[in-house]
């Protein structure tokens, strides 16, 4: 496995400083962005000083002195850097194995300002050290010890989770986006990752849509006729938004669906039954004041059970489409029992009764109090929680780290259950974590799935897709009289690249108004640039065919090379910090700024006739590549 550079230069310099006098110091080492700060650089000279009420200059010195000695002697006793045993001590400091790579890649250490000290590389060290990184085959796995994430741990991520009979909008396309690509970059640091997705298929929102398809015309006269995956998505939507406004108009339907809503659990807990799962304590008929009408449940039970499937169908056409699988589908319907884990958290203390209704006191806790079962005696999605996480923990005892992909609004939500859980035995603390990710909306205004005129994630997709067509591959020759299944093709990654990207780009708290023209554009921050940059990679390797020319040893470089080189250099040891502070903007960022420097160094340095301009070039391309797929884009070879 790799120990990355950084970590290499972080562990000297800790060593280093406890040479001279300073132990138990863990230095800051960061990468510069310009070259002519060196390759790494750490301000460590200046904390020492401030803690040791010292000059930052002189502490920096004796560092300098100290580092310099060791390759001075390492020198010396070896005469090569790479026949040098280590492990041997050198007055003051011992050289240990992982260190071998960054110590001979050092040229020399300055010191800059108040008391900065960088740290550049040689050029004949740093032109071989990138390809060494790269094309080893341990570098495949993507793997370091640079990362905090505890490695063969195993990870469930909780995402997507939309609700059947309504909108899949381009909110939930965010919560999938960021959840594949942590799942990604966990993987990568060797850990196994569940991925998990509850969807919610029982409560209000079901009871207003099969009102609808009940008793409003025309949704209850075509109801049948229905055909068709996205046909039978789109009539769900309109059918609920109906429902909903009758439930706000109408006080006869108002009490209706709440009528509707009681038969619908019931149903959802004949449902269970069927598949398997223990059976809850509650009658939802008995608690509704609802007769036992045979007719009418089966009528329920079908037309519940069949338009659920049509939303399933159609979350998994969504989740295909933009590369998203699960190893387990959760639901609301199966989490019922949460009513009697909320009556065994009463008798243990830790929910108490309350107008009939059972809550979570969160004062003694400083926390906001929550209700788990409500007065009607339905479980509210809090309660529900309680058996969701008492099935994942049984399923999956495994898990050192939950980590529950949600909205901002969720904050309270997930604080009180994650203790109600705690308390009552169901998971350890420390274990779960809410990654809440902002509010995404077009430049013209929000999202509402209650009036129907929700911003719906395939016709994000689908639109973008259009605007690649028309501003990208029209105005692209070979693609105007190009075979039309390949340009489809084409289109479709840009377009996925281009919305994934536009909501990774950003810090994952960061809310986003989504800008069509800005993810397209193939000369900025975008996704689409990204494909590009790697398509031109490969046309170059194609045209420069396969070739045995050996790399020179001592390859002086370009300040181009040399820019492009520092930035491969550096991109283990992003995707190990990109996961392990769940950041994939660091990673977008990275790749951003890898893709100009290629553009600049494939402007300026003719590549096709020299050998190391092709491995950098390749490196380009593989580096791309992978890192795209830890975003969860797929690239394309020709554009």
């Amino acid at each position: 496995m790799n120990y990355s550079i950084k970590k290499q230069i972080t562990d000297i310099l800790t060593a280093v400083c406890t040479s001279i006098g300073y132990d138990g110091v863990i230095p800051e080492v960061s990468r510069p962005e310009n070259a002519d700060h060196g390759e790494y650089t750490t301000n460590i000279a200046m904390v020492l000083a401030q803690k040791n009420k010292l000059r930052p200059i002189d502490i920096a010195k004796k560092i300098q002195e100290q580092i310099e000695g060791v390759l001075a002697s390492m020198q010396k006793e070896a005469g090569d850097l790479t026949t040098y045993q280590t492990g041997q001590t050198i007055p003051g400091f011992q050289i240990k194995p992982e260190w071998k790579k960054a110590l001979q890649a050092i040229s020399r250490v300055e010191i800059a300002g108040p008391g900065f000290l960088n740290i550049y590389f040689s050029e004949a060290k740093l032109s071989t050290l990138v390809l060494e990184l790269l094309f080893s085959e341990d570098s495949a796995k993507i793997r370091q010890k640079s990362t905090k994430l505890e490695k063969g741990k195993t990870i469930m991520v909780e995402f997507a989770h939309p609700n059947t009979h309504k909108a899949f909008h381009i909110g939930h396309l965010r919560n999938i986006t960021i959840g594949e690509c942590l799942i990604r970059l966990f993987e990568s640091q060797g850990n196994t990752v569940v991925r998990a997705n509850y969807q919610g298929d029982v409560g209000m929102h079901i009871a207003k849509a099969l009102y609808a398809l009940l008793y409003i015309a025309p949704y209850k006269d075509e109801v049948d006729n229905t055909t068709g995956l996205i046909e039978r998505v789109n009539f769900l939507g309109k059918a609920y938004a109906a429902g909903s406004g009758a439930y706000e108009s109408d006080e006869k339907a108002k009490e209706k669906i709440h009528d509707l809503n009681y038969l619908i659990y019931a149903s959802a807990e004949r449902f269970a039954e069927e598949q398997g799962l223990p059976k809850a304590s509650s009658d939802y008929l008995t608690i509704g004041g609802i007769s036992e009408d045979k007719t009418e449940l089966e009528r329920i039970y079908v037309l519940w059970k069949e338009t659920r499937q049509w939303s399933l169908d159609y979350f998994d056409h969504m989740y295909r489409r933009v590369g998203t699988h699960y190893d387990r589908l959760f639901f609301e319907s199966e989490c019922l029992r949460g009513v009697d884990l909320a009556k065994e958290a009463v008798k243990k203390g830790i929910l108490t009764k309350d107008e009939g209704a059972i809550i979570f006191d969160g004062k003694p806790y400083d926390m906001d109090t929550r209700v788990f079962v409500n007065s009607l005696g339905l479980p509210t999605y809090e309660g529900k929680e309680l058996a969701l996480v008492a099935t994942q923990m049984k399923e999956f005892p495994m898990i050192s780290k939950l980590i529950h992909v949600l909205g901002p609004e969720q904050k309270s939500f997930t604080k009180i259950t994650f203790k109600a859980e705690e308390l009552l035995g169901i998971i350890k603390p420390g274990i779960q974590y809410h990654l809440a990710y902002g509010w995404v909306k077009l430049k013209k205004g929000k999202m509402s799935s209650r009036t129907g005129q929700v911003v719906l994630g395939e016709w994000l997709i689908d639109i973008v897709k259009e605007e690649i067509h028309i501003k990208v591959l029209d105005n692209i020759s070979k693609y105007k009289d190009s075979n039309k299944i390949d340009a489809n093709i084409v289109s479709e990654a840009l377009a996925i690249a281009a919305v994934k990207y536009s909501f990774l780009k950003v810090g994952t708290y960061q809310e986003i108004a989504f800008d069509i023209d800005e993810s397209i554009n193939m000369n900025g921050d975008s996704g689409p640039y990204l494909l590009y940059t790697y398509a031109r990679c490969q046309s170059v390797l194609r045209k420069a065919g396969t070739g045995d020319e050996s790399i020179q040893e001592n390859q002086k470089l370009t300040s181009e090379e040399r820019t492009l080189a520092r930035f491969l250099l550096y991109f283990l040891e992003i995707v190990a910090e990109a996961a392990e502070i769940y950041a994939p903007n660091i990673l977008c960022t990275y790749l951003f700024t890898l893709a100009q420097a290629f553009n600049l160094f494939y402007q300026k340095c003719p590549i096709l006739e020299n050998p190391y301009r092709l491995k950098l070039t390749e490196a380009t391309a593989q580096v791309l590549k992978r890192g795209l797929y830890l975003l969860g884009i797929e690239t394309v070879e020709r554009m």
